[in-house]
């Protein structure tokens, strides 16, 4: 089963499960994104003044079309900070299948990051101005629109973005905001944010169990580099190759994920003979028993910054 996950707000649970058994989702228009250069992949500005001014005649500007964006991850820390109000919120993951059953004409790529235009863009626009034929015309237009759409500079990379383009028919107008709502058998998954509010938490759970979707709580450890899952409130579950899955094995002390088979974390795998050995050779503690630390750090040389290079 493929998984996209859609971040959520705290503020807006109520708003999402507003009607029993569905989700609802805000679609937007390009006006609204929070990237002011959307859709700039969709022209090659480097081009000559002749190809410009051909895909200026042929597409005029790319249309607005309703869009929802999703994630392929539901662990990437920069996107539960800005879109789930730094993990007080929530995230949603979705079955692609049964998505796509469930609207087919809804268009469901992948975002493809990079610095310039695709080649196949600028290939079709060269094509167009040299040829002018109709079917060279109209290859333009469509790419340009696809590449608009799903494509998007290397610097956002780290959200992992999926993009569903083509909403228009399935969204409902709820007062002035078009909101497409997914049915439970598109709910897979529901993971509360690790600072969300207990009663936040229950709800989330209480509305999992209505739509038969599995419950996680975000977990944020000492020694897994990425935030975990706990499966139930009990067994812990981390995000890899596009899956919510049992981790190789698990701390036997904090029960944290380990990322090899083994039986401790590295936190947990300390024991009393090295904390002994550590405190033995601490500095600072040798000072702190002489009385004469604090007064060494007061004293200790202040480095001045180097000049920004």
């Amino acid at each position: 089963m493929k998984l996209i996950f859609k971040y959520f707000s705290e503020g807006v649970l109520e708003h999402v499960f507003v009607r029993d058994e569905y989700v609802g989702i805000k679609c937007s228009l390009p006006k609204d994104y929070n990237d002011p250069f959307e859709l700039f992949l969709g022209v090659d500005l480097e081009q000559g003044s002749e190809l410009l001014a051909t895909y200026s005649e042929v597409v005029h500007e790319i249309p607005s079309l309703l869009t929802t964006c999703f994630s392929r991850s539901p662990v990437v820390s920069p996107m539960w900070a800005h879109y789930a109000n730094d993990h007080k919120g929530f995230v949603i993951g979705f079955d692609v299948s049964s998505l796509q059953q469930t609207f087919p004409e809804l268009l469901v790529r992948d975002m493809s990051y990079r610095d310039r235009p695709s080649e196949r863009l600028i290939e079709s626009a060269r094509m167009a101005a040299q040829r002018k034929k109709p079917r060279d015309a109209k290859a333009l237009r469509d790419i340009v629109l696809y590449e608009g759409y799903f494509s998007k500079y290397a610097e956002w990379s780290y959200e992992q973005e999926v993009r569903a383009v083509n909403l228009e028919e399935y969204v409902e107008d709820v007062n002035g905001n078009k909101v497409l709502y997914l049915s439970a058998e598109c709910i897979a998954a529901i993971v509360c944010g690790a600072k969300s509010s207990e009663q936040t938490r229950k709800a989330l759970e209480e509305v999992a169990a209505e739509l038969d979707a599995e419950f996680y709580v975000e977990k944020i450890g000492r020694s897994y580099p990425t935030p975990f899952l706990l499966h139930d409130n009990v067994q812990p579950s981390v995000f890899a190759d596009g899956a919510i899955i049992s981790p190789a094995d698990k701390c036997e002390e904090c029960e944290e994920p380990l990322r090899a088979a083994g039986r401790l974390c590295p936190w947990c795998s300390i024991d009393e003979a090295d904390r002994f050995d550590a405190a033995s050779n601490n500095p600072f503690r040798i000072l702190d028993h002489y009385g004469l630390l604090e007064q060494y750090i007061k004293n200790y040389p202040r480095r001045r910054p180097k000049p920004y290079e």
